[in-house]
This record gives C-alpha cells, structure tokens and sequence, in this order.
C-alpha cells in the first residue's frame, strides 16, 4: 500500500489501481467499525433490559438496575468514541464530515429525548406504570429511527432492516406490560444489534 502511494501513477491504469487500493484500505477499516458499534450497544441493550426485567420482579434491587444502566452508557459512550475515532484516521472528505456529523446526532438526540420526556411527565401527569412503559419504548423507537435513517442515507440495507426491526420491538414492547417489557426491550433490540454486529465482523 506504501509502495503505491509513494509513486507516481504510470497512466490511468496504474491510477486505477491506486485508488482501488486505497479503497480496500478504507473498507477494512470502516467494516470493522460498523460491527462494534452494534455489539456494544446490542451488549448495553441486552444487559440492561435484563437488569430492568430483574428489577421488576424483585430478584435484584432497583438502583443496581438504575445504576448499571448508567454505567454500560457511560462505557458504551466511550467505547463508540474511541472506535470511531481509531477507525477515523486517515478518511478525510466530505464522507468523514458526514460520519461525523451523523455521529454527534445521536448524544443530542439522546439527551434532547429525555429532557423532553422529563418535561412532558409532569404537566401531562403519567404514573410510573406508563413512564415505565413509555419511556424505553421512546429511546428505542428513536434509536430504530437513526438505525434506519443511516441505512437510508447510505443505502446500506443492513442498518435500514435493522432500524426498522428495533422501531417495531420499540413499539410492541408497550403492549406486554411491565416488566415483560424490558426483557422484550432487551433481547428484542440487544440481540438484533449483537447479531448484526457479529454478521458483520464475520463478513
């Protein structure tokens, strides 16, 4: 690969290969990127609606659930940011700008959805019940939608089948009631993102 940057391309031939190689390059590393964000998060997703559903029927206190939440989306933060960053170097263009603006989408998505909720839970006065059963379903209908919204802009099949996959979880998962709900939640989205990601490692 340094040897067919360091010269000058002999004609349009040669050129062409260069730029396939440079190509490849950058697959090697983007693929690999795509695959670990979807099992963090599908790791993160399993392993709290777990925790939750555990919760719920009283085998494992509330704040371990509330606070192991916590802790797996300060990690899975950290984890996305040093992959993206790592897979990162060397992509210059308009496509890096894109990747990065699509990925400082998601913290204020997230965060701007739960102030919304947080605001909206007063004046509207819903119970725990229906915060319990609103409020997972909401991140995850949003989640399916940026899923599918990335697969649409990069027509990329995958994470369009995916997000529409974990819009419909998101939304079901309000009709089985607590605390089915965030086991529903878990495996239900968790293990749709652990075997996307692990599909896409593999190819």
């Amino acid at each position: 690969m340094h040897e067919l940057e360091d010269r000058e391309p002999s004609g349009p031939a040669d050129a062409l290969e260069i730029i396939r190689a440079q190509q490849a390059e950058t697959a090697a590393r983007i693929g690999p990127r795509v695959g670990y964000f979807f099992l963090i998060w599908g790791g993160a997703w399993l392993v709290i609606g777990v925790l939750y559903f555990l919760a719920g029927i009283g085998t494992v206190p509330g704040g371990v659930a509330s606070w192991g939440t916590f802790a797996l989306v300060v990690v899975g933060i950290a984890s996305s940011a040093l992959v993206g960053i790592r897979s990162g170097r060397g992509i210059a263009g308009g496509s890096a700008k894109q990747g990065m603006l699509y990925g400082l989408t998601w913290p204020v998505v997230m965060i701007g959805l739960g102030v919304l909720v947080g605001a909206m839970a007063g004046p509207l006065g819903l119970t725990g019940t229906q915060l319990g059963l609103l409020v997972p379903a909401l991140f995850a209908f949003v989640v399916g939608a940026l899923y599918a919204l990335s697969g649409a802009v990069w027509t990329y099949v995958p994470n369009f089948v995916t997000g529409l996959w974990v819009m419909a979880v998101g939304a079901g998962s309000v009709f089985v009631g607590l605390p089915a709900n965030s086991l529903v939640l878990g495996v239900g989205v968790g293990g749709a993102l652990l075997v996307v990601g692990a599909w896409e490692l593999r190819r």
